[in-house]
């Protein structure tokens, strides 16, 4: 059917030959059905409001109406005005129509202002409601708020959760049920003895079953706090004391009691969303605000300490500017350390070695350079007792020794070999014989072209250098970068055979040094690239 419009002052007719509906405006029809829904052309065709992208607005004390151009969620009917109006920047109270004086204000039951961020309308009837303070867990139960979580709503019928339960019945409605507080495939049982199965209802084992001072109750929702049962949905408790704690019926949900110098209070330990901030309890004191980078310490000012910069171990011990000086809490202890000089044993045993070489017998510990561990005590160990130091600072490097690299390295192909140590030793043999073996990686080999010294990557896989017991250097630091040199080249070879330069029994030029040595450096390239 077609429809022509044409327009008087500021009202949109329409007629028969009409396409389209006009410019958002006020249209008359001949008439509107009473209840809103329905509009009728003249020609006596009854049709739905909105399926033609229609609006009706009936006003029963003057028996008129107005039509408009229908936008779902903008515009809605003031009654007793029949005007309809945009509830974006208006809102219709007492039968008029007002312009908002800011965004979240509405009208409830058209009867009372109200503002949306901080308040709920709950409806009885389109003509009567009632105005709240907003609660993030209230819920609307015909005109009546609920902040109780105890309680909910039924079909307008408002019940206790922990005695009844709101099932759905055969019709669809919901019915209420005493003596239960769920509902199983839409039947109702308690949940203290029963439990819902594959098939319904079924009674709980009697070792299943909880108990609070003789009453059964569903861990789920309650608990025993002491000899009291209580509601988990409104109380906490107290598990030192066993006392109850009533939870706010309002705002940031709390999930932890802290007991006060006077009291018992309530918080929430998370993190909060705004502030990042978070609440720590210390018994017998109270809460204390961290910020994201602070923590519990009892002995630092006001309880509290930066975890960049300070120390506390245990919570107990404050070690100020702990952090910026390279310290270390000692494991499952309150005192700190610091690794670099020093090792830290069971039952806070701090020696004077680097943790390193550091090592624990029992709750002592000992320097592994010269000491070891056997059946539960520390002896010396064999190589230090033979005269034969395993140390790598010890082994030094004579202007000799450098010379004949020297004249090795230029003459006969002396190789040297930059690498880095992977992972930790392996270990095999005992006693004399024990031998360690490193494995290496980032090789590169040093090489001579005329006067002009290259660092090539070595080809392969798998390197490895090897040191006997009792010759130097024993330790190899993981992760710390070496200089090797020897007469023969990796390939081909299980690996280079480290000995002690001063122990007179050399068979190989295989040697070490590490990078991290800068006075014995200086001296090897000096003595290495200079002229014989």
């Amino acid at each position: 059917m077609v429809f022509n419009t044409f327009l008087v002052g500021a009202i949109i007719i329409l007629n028969e030959g009409f396409t389209q509906a006009g410019p958002t405006g006020i249209i008359t029809l001949p008439e509107c059905n009473r209840n809103g829904r329905f509009c009728t052309y003249r020609n006596g065709t009854i049709f739905v409001c909105e399926s033609k992208g229609l609006q009706c607005c009936w006003n029963q004390k003057r028996s008129t109406h107005q039509i408009i151009t229908f936008t779902r969620g903008h515009y809605e009917c003031c009654p007793e005005t029949g005007t309809n109006y945009n509830m974006h920047t208006h809102i219709c109270l007492n039968g008029q129509i007002l312009k908002k004086s800011r965004d979240s204000e509405s009208a409830c039951a058209f009867t009372q202002r109200y503002d949306t961020n901080t308040e709920k309308c709950c409806l009885k009837n389109e003509k009567y409601g009632q105005v709240h303070f907003k609660n993030p867990s209230g819920i609307c139960c015909n005109e009546k708020y609920l902040t109780d979580p105890q309680l909910d709503c039924c079909q307008g019928v408002i019940y206790n959760v922990t005695k009844q339960a709101c099932c759905k019945s055969g019709d669809g409605d919901y019915t209420l049920h005493n003596n239960s507080n769920a509902c199983c495939l839409n039947v109702p049982y308690n949940s203290a003895v029963q439990y819902c199965g594959d098939h319904g209802v079924q009674e709980k084992d009697q070792t299943e079953i909880r108990q609070c001072n003789g009453t059964p109750y569903d861990p789920t929702w309650h608990m025993c706090c002491g000899d009291t049962l209580a509601d988990t949905r409104t109380h906490l408790c107290h598990w030192i004391t066993g006392r109850l704690v009533l939870k706010p019926s309002y705002g940031i949900h709390h999930d932890k009691v802290c007991r006060t110098r006077h009291t018992l209070v309530s918080y929430y330990s998370g993190i909060s969303d705004r502030s990042g901030e978070r609440q720590v309890c210390i018994d017998g004191v109270g809460l204390v605000m961290l910020a994201q980078d602070e923590n519990i310490c009892y002995e630092a000012p006001n309880y509290k300490y930066n975890t960049n910069i300070h120390l506390c171990c245990g919570k107990e011990k404050f070690y100020e500017l702990g952090m910026r000086d390279g310290k270390q809490c000692c494991k499952n202890g309150v005192f700190a350390y610091n690794p670099s000089i020093e090792t830290c044993c069971p039952n806070d045993q701090i020696i004077a070695v680097p943790e390193q070489y550091g090592r624990c017998c029992g709750m002592a510990g000992y320097d592994s350079r010269t000491h070891t561990c056997k059946d539960g005590e520390i002896v010396e160990d064999e190589c230090a007792a033979m005269g034969k130091p395993f140390q790598l600072e010890d082994c030094t490097i004579s202007d000799q020794q450098l010379l004949d690299f020297n004249q090795k390295f230029h003459r006969s192909g002396l190789y040297v070999y930059f690498a880095t140590v992977h992972g930790p030793p392996t270990e095999k043999g005992r006693g004399k014989r024990k031998v360690r073996k490193w494995k290496l990686e980032n090789v590169e080999q040093l090489k001579n072209k005329g006067k002009k010294m290259t660092l090539v990557p070595s080809k392969g896989k798998k390197f490895s250098v090897t040191a006997k017991k009792c010759q130097c250097p024993y330790e190899l630091v993981t992760g710390e970068r070496y200089i090797f040199w020897s007469e023969k080249k990796f390939k081909g070879r299980k690996g280079l055979i480290l000995n002690a330069m001063q122990t007179g029994y050399i068979k190989s030029f295989d040697a070490v040094m590490p990078i991290s040595k800068a006075d014995y450096l200086s001296q090897f390239f000096d003595r290495l690239f200079g002229t014989e």
